[in-house]
Formats: structure tokens, C-alpha cells, sequence
């Protein structure tokens, strides 16, 4: 199930982004071109997107409304919600990192 995916490893992504990126930033400057900082916020948009499209489709699958017979099925479901809402979270932190990126300059100094 793509729950927990979606509860450990999409957070963890968006934190590798923000490092990976702003490793590039030295590398990006000395050779004047923010290509590499573009594709690795859109490698891991990409990522962290799908591993949310999963957990929503977790939960779509586990939906039931009031027909919900067990406890199983029903914490099933409250875990699926969440883990879709923490990895569509984790998406929107890579994307409001991005932003600057189209922003400002590598190089300001």
C-alpha cells in the first residue's frame, strides 16, 4: 500500500531537494547557467507528485462512507487521507522552492 511512502519518504524527498538544490547553487554560478537546480526541483516534483497521486488513489480505494464495517477499514482510510494530504504538502514545499529559482539569480553577490 502506498501509505506510508507517502508519510515517510515524500517529506524526506522535499528536504533532499532543498539540499541537493542549494548544493548546486556554487556549481550553477562558476558556470552561469540554473539548468541543474531546474531539473532537480522537477525530478523531485515529479517524484513526490506520484508517490501523492498513489496515496490518493489509496484512499479512493479504501473509501466506504458509512458502509465502513471494521475498525481495520476505517483507520485504513483516515491513514490513506492523510498520507495523500502530507505528500500533496511535501509537493507544494518543492514547488514554493522553485519559485525563487525563477526569481532571483544564482549568482547575487
Amino acid at each position: 500500500m502506498w501509505i506510508w511512502p507517502a508519510l515517510v519518504i515524500a517529506p524526506t524527498l522535499a528536504l533532499a531537494d532543498q539540499a541537493i538544490a542549494f548544493s548546486l547553487v556554487n556549481w550553477c554560478c562558476a558556470h552561469q547557467s540554473v539548468l541543474p537546480i531546474h531539473l532537480s526541483h522537477l525530478i523531485f516534483l515529479l517524484i513526490v507528485s506520484s508517490i501523492a497521486l498513489a496515496a490518493g488513489g489509496a484512499w479512493l480505494r479504501t473509501r466506504g462512507g458509512a458502509t465502513m464495517a471494521s475498525e481495520h477499514v476505517r483507520q485504513a482510510h483516515f491513514l490513506a487521507g492523510v498520507a495523500t494530504i502530507v505528500a500533496a504538502l511535501s509537493a507544494l514545499t518543492v514547488i514554493a522552492m522553485w519559485i525563487p529559482t525563477w526569481m532571483v539569480s544564482a549568482c547575487i553577490a
